[in-house]
């Protein structure tokens, strides 16, 4: 056994031991213990402050707490930096514990579709551990460990994670400050508390705000009309088409691109290789509409492909805008669907519609209830369909159509590409030995409680 492996080992054993002692006492670490500490510590109070902040957060100890102490114990302003500057430092040791323990073994073994997601969060760097900082999707004291095991640059996640993390350590420590303030009977008392409420709506607005601003590069800077892609091929640019639909439909009615490649887009995560000289170079990603094909852009940009494109009205406007009818299988079934590749905003009524009746029954009440799904759809309304009792059954994939009806699964994947959002009951589905292997692609699991939530948001309930 090595030196190296041997220190490995050690260092192991010795957190997997210390994080759960940490969790058992950690109702030790609270705001007047803190203070006792540091006011007993005297001029090295801040350093024993900074250092207390590093070991919590390699020993997965709420970091806010101490946050609150340092506005308490420092004020706002060295509060902050004190604060900032022992999360950081906890964060930096937890990221090089990680890369030390297990990084070349996860670069060894991560492969497919793991290995993409390691190589896009790469070679997004700072950006990334930014987005992630002001956007906090996973922990932070899990994400300091995960970001390790990555090749991210040192410097790049020490000042990304420092300059990024400054809203929250800022609003937490004013809090703590203002805390400190209400006790002591302090001036303009409720001037601080506004500005520390103000500060605390900031962090939690942050979120949402750049979710926002990525969320627009992606939908505008990343899109695509089928007469702006056929102009391109047409002067014979460096693009190429990535067509995402199963194979059936590549070669069924609607046709395909002549010259692109095609990868279904459930094949698409472990296929991404095949794709790898496309990595630097436009690749105009289509489906049918852009239900699929925006899965497959989130998915391609996510993997390190800057220029995944969606074509967003589909093969259906590549049909039109070329001046073909649609086939007579792909005219919408319903005269009140909404048009495909204008996937509905549900910015009017919201409309929960439950579905007890099978498919395919003489009553045709589940062929109804979707009718009305894509009327509402049409109507700009927000519709979620909830699959209950032998309703359970539509959300099967691979559809047997009694002579003569309506091919219900098509129509249901049509109205999800416009907005539908469905859910299945899971005790329906056990009833109808269904599981996540042969649903439609899109359905989700659903519960009763789901189902509460739903009808509560809802302006209109209606069940078939």
């Amino acid at each position: 056994m090595t030196w190296r492996t041997l220190t490995r080992i050690v260092l192991f054993v010795v957190l997997a031991t210390a994080i759960p002692l940490a969790y058992t006492y950690r109702s030790l670490l609270n705001v007047a213990a803190l203070e006792s500490w540091v006011t007993g510590a005297g001029m090295l109070g801040p350093l024993l402050y900074m250092a207390a902040y590093l070991v919590a957060t390699v020993l997965f100890l709420p970091g806010a707490v101490i946050a609150l102490a340092g506005g308490a114990l420092f004020g706002p302003v060295w509060g902050t930096l004190y604060s900032l500057t022992g999360a950081t430092a906890g964060a930096t040791l937890a990221f090089l514990i990680a890369r030390y323990l297990a990084s070349d073994w996860v670069h060894r073994k991560a492969g497919g579709w793991t290995k993409q997601l390691i190589e896009g969060v790469e070679k997004e760097g700072w950006r990334f551990v930014a987005f992630v900082r002001l956007m906090p999707l996973f922990p932070f004291n899990l994400l300091n460990y995960a970001l390790g095991l990555t090749r991210i640059g040192l410097l790049a996640y020490v000042v990304g994670s420092y300059v990024f993390m400054f809203p929250g350590a800022l609003a937490y420590t004013y809090l703590g400050y203002v805390g400190r303030e209400a006790v002591a009977g302090g001036q303009g008392l409720i001037q601080k508390a506004l500005l520390a409420l103000a500060l605390l709506g900031l962090v939690a607005f942050l979120p949402r705000f750049v979710k926002r601003i990525r969320g627009a590069s992606t939908t505008n800077a990343g899109k695509i009309s089928s007469a702006d892609l056929k102009q391109r091929l047409d002067r014979r640019e460096d693009i190429t088409v990535l067509d995402v639909r199963p194979g059936k439909d590549y070669t069924g009615p609607l046709g395909h691109i002549p010259g692109s490649r095609n990868i279904p887009i459930d094949e698409l995560p472990r296929r991404l290789a095949e794709l790898d000289s496309y990595r630097d170079r436009p690749l105009a990603v289509i489906c049918r509409t852009n239900r699929m094909s925006g899965q497959g852009v989130e998915l391609l940009r996510g993997a390190g492909f800057k220029q995944a494109l969606l074509v967003d009205d589909g093969m259906v406007g590549w049909q039109r805008q070329q001046g073909q009818a649609l086939p007579a299988g792909e005219v919408n079934v319903c005269s009140a669907m909404p048009v495909p590749g204008s996937v509905s905003a549900g910015t009017g009524k919201a409309i929960t519609i439950v579905i007890q009746n099978a498919p395919y029954k003489g009553d045709n009440k589940a062929w109804h209830a979707l009718r009305l799904a894509g009327a509402a759809l049409a109507e700009d309304m927000k519709v979620r369909v909830h699959l209950l009792d032998d309703g359970a059954q539509l959300a099967r994939r691979g559809h047997q159509v009694s002579d003569g009806a309506v091919d219900l699964e098509k129509l249901l994947g049509e109205l999800m590409e416009c907005g539908l959002e469905v859910r299945a009951c899971a005790m329906a589905m056990d009833e109808c030995k269904l599981d996540g292997n042969n649903l439609i692609a899109g359905i989700q699991c659903g519960s009763m409680t789901a189902l509460a939530g739903w009808i509560k948001e809802s302006d209109i309930v209606l069940t078939f």
